[in-house]
């Protein structure tokens, strides 16, 4: 098999692997990626030996090999002649009833629409036969689907883009034979649509000889309500014509009127007018002066004792107040008004002698059903002002809020208020309103029986050995809790007195785990574990892990550190804890690393392929292949993968990062007999006070005080 090339060979070895028989495609005359093909179509049982010959590229095969799977009838397309583009699209045609092999003479552009147009149950072709290009018949398909006419207003001269504009001003029932001419580009057009959309005097820019971008500046002036003519000459560039429209615009916030001995500015949007006396000294006629404020329109909210001292000739240089409107006022915003408590924390509460109260943990507000959870109350009109000339000038409203999402309640027909529509757990997080069911009972034991529940569990009593809680809310305990099973799927657990399981129990939540000690218990949380003492326990948390008083014997690992008061005992108990990363990350990690070795060998495979048809043809040649433009598209393609699964793997390496720089803190002590592992770092306390442990990559440990 020396003729072979090792992607051949490996082709070969692959199949005989999935024993099927590759004496079908052991010809060195096939590329790899043909015999690759092949391969797949026969491990997945297809009768493909009428197709497998070198008069088919591989891309012809996919398509061929596509349509057995899927059981259509490939004698309508799988011949050497067809191109694969064409076969993609009379493939797919036939796969939904459709026909189109007739056509094949036309680009596989134009085959798409064709195809597309006959699944909508419309006709193009004799848009094809006037020789629409793709992209203009797909204009057209959208129009004919609208049940727009399009005939009185294209041509084939027109580009796709063109016929868009055309196709939305129809749908928008504007004239558009007003631009509807070869002489527009595709964007003048569209410049013109918006202006008719805003019912603006698009006489004054709809001259082809404006490019689009001064039509722009015309337009964007039209609507602010500025009289464009100063700027709208074919004499300035669009750049030009922007300077001047902001100009005006500033221009009709801000007026100024110069007289003989004084100057007269209305500012502030209209809200205030100042006088500027351009004389040093002597006095102002005031009988002109009012004149000249009422010529200019300045008649409310004349501020008397400023004209008075200007008409004394008690006045400087600086601009003197002469009016003032007021200022509309902005109404005040809708709102929410909550019967439940919303801001929750199920955090035990910290006493004010640093002690931590794990009988008031703050976990919800149970509701029964018809109880009234919120009432919206409305945004509130703005109040007008008035401008210096007594124009009135409306007030805002206030903003309204969205309605709120979530489920478990009623809304009244008037969208304020929301009912509970159950019994349950009333709670607001980012927004979402949640009514989750709840059970309460008084203890979970063998004889009451165990407890499986789709909500929120409250036990007001004890949990006793061997029983069994299981829910997919929070569950809150209140008793003592024996060598049970507790688990909360997708919320907290919440023990108020402790758990001593004597090695026989475990505790699973998904948001963490509350508890006031743990003696002899398995505890797994995917967010952090917060307890006060625990002994001989094994802990795992993907957050952290935080004591107020001690952990004593067993196991720790925590993968975003630690803050303990004390680790161990005077006794020496042996005591571990781990800084670590989570076994998920790593696994993930593993699965890019081999998402990302198997794309290695398939960019390798098609790089060699290129690299034969480098050798084979001229560039000039070559780059004309569709067989070439398919394995450089593949490439592409992988190369991206590449890219995204590069992205995550850094991601997950920022997590792994983040955790080899979280640190162990300890407030109290560190006994003999606790071991701190830290990555590859290792550390043994010998009853340091008040310090915190951090590895580092060389397999050492700092160690700060605290």
């Amino acid at each position: 098999m020396s003729e072979y090339t090792s992607d051949q060979l490996i082709e070969i070895e692959e199949g005989k692997k999935a024993h099927i028989d590759t004496s079908i495609y052991e010809n060195p005359d096939f590329l790899a990626i043909q015999m690759r093909q092949i391969r797949f179509a026969l491990t997945a049982g297809l009768d493909v030996a009428p197709y497998v010959s070198n008069r088919f590229d591989w891309m012809q095969m996919e398509e061929i090999f596509t349509g057995l799977e899927q059981k259509v009838d490939v004698s309508l397309f799988a011949k050497p002649e067809i191109p694969y583009e064409k076969m993609h699209q009379i493939r797919k045609g036939l796969v939904r009833g459709i026909d189109i092999s007739q056509d094949v003479k036309y680009s596989a552009g134009v085959l798409k629409q064709l195809r597309k147009s006959r699944e909508e149950n419309l006709d193009i072709h004799k848009y094809v036969e006037q020789r629409y290009d793709p992209e203009q018949l797909y204009q057209i398909r959208l129009a004919l689907k609208s049940g727009c006419e399009l005939d009185p207003y294209i041509v084939t001269d027109f580009r796709g883009a063109a016929i868009a504009e055309i196709r939305i001003g129809l749908e928008e029932d504007i004239d558009v034979m007003v631009y509807a001419n070869i002489q527009f580009g595709w964007r003048q057009m569209r410049e013109i649509r918006y202006g008719l959309e805003r019912r603006l005097d698009i006489s004054l820019y709809a001259n082809h000889y404006y490019d689009w971008e001064q039509m722009r500046e015309i337009r964007l002036g039209l609507e602010a309500g500025l009289d464009v003519t100063p700027y709208a000459t074919l004499m300035f560039t669009s750049n030009e014509m922007r300077k001047r429209r902001i100009l005006l615009e500033e221009g009709a916030r801000e007026v100024s009127f110069t007289e003989d001995d004084y100057e007269i500015s209305i500012m502030s949007g209209g809200l205030e007018a100042y006088i500027t006396v351009k004389i040093e000294s002597g006095k102002i006629n005031r009988e002109s002066l009012m004149s000249t404020l009422a010529e200019h329109e300045i008649s409310y909210g004349i501020i008397e004792d400023n004209i008075q001292a200007i008409c004394d000739g008690k006045y400087t240089k600086k601009p003197i107040l002469v009016a003032r409107g007021n200022m509309p006022k902005k109404g005040d915003d809708g709102y929410y008004e909550y019967f439940f408590e919303v801001n929750r924390d199920k955090r035990p509460k910290v006493l004010e002698d640093g002690s931590v109260d794990y009988h008031t943990i703050n976990w919800g507000t149970v509701v029964k059903e018809g109880d009234v959870l919120a009432v919206y109350h409305d945004a509130t009109d703005g109040e007008d002002g008035h401008s210096v000339s007594g124009e009135e000038i409306k007030g805002k409203k206030g903003i309204e809020q969205e309605l709120l999402k979530g489920e478990g309640f009623s809304l009244s027909e008037d969208k304020h208020t929301y009912t509970a529509a159950t019994d349950g757990m009333a709670s607001l997080d980012g927004g979402k309103l949640v009514v989750t069911k709840h059970l309460e009972v008084d203890e979970v034991s063998l004889v009451t029986g165990n407890v499986n529940f789709d909500g929120s569990v409250h036990v007001k009593g004890n949990v006793e050995n061997g029983a069994v809680i299981k829910a997919t809310g929070d569950i809150i305990v209140d008793g003592n809790v024996g060598g049970a099973e507790i688990e909360s799927s997708s919320g907290k657990v919440m023990l108020n007195k402790g758990m001593n399981a004597g090695r026989r129990g475990k505790v699973k939540a998904d948001k963490g785990v509350v508890s006031k000690f743990l003696e002899g218990v398995i505890v797994i949380s995917n967010e952090d574990i917060d307890v006060a003492n625990s002994m001989n326990s094994l802990l795992r948390a993907k957050g952290k892990i935080l004591s107020s008083r001690s952990i004593i014997g067993g196991k720790a690992f925590a993968s975003k550190g630690y803050r303990v008061h004390d680790l161990g005992n005077e006794a020496g108990t042996i005591t571990q804890v781990q800084i670590g990363i989570d076994q998920e990350i790593i696994d993930r990690v593993n699965a890019l690393k081999d998402r990302m070795k198997e794309n290695k060998k398939q960019l390798m495979l098609l790089d060699n392929s290129a690299k034969e048809l480098k050798i084979k043809y001229p560039p000039e040649i070559r780059n004309e292949l569709p067989l070439y433009k398919k394995i450089d598209s593949a490439i592409f393609t992988i190369n991206q993968q590449n890219e995204e699964l590069t992205k995550e793997r850094e991601m997950l390496n920022r997590e792994i990062l983040y955790s080899r720089e979280c640190t162990i803190k300890i407030d109290g002590t560190a006994f003999e007999g606790v071991t701190c592992i830290l990555h590859k770092s290792k550390w043994e306390a010998a009853g340091e006070k008040r310090v915190e442990i951090k590895g580092t990559s060389g397999g050492q440990v700092n160690i700060t005080n605290t």
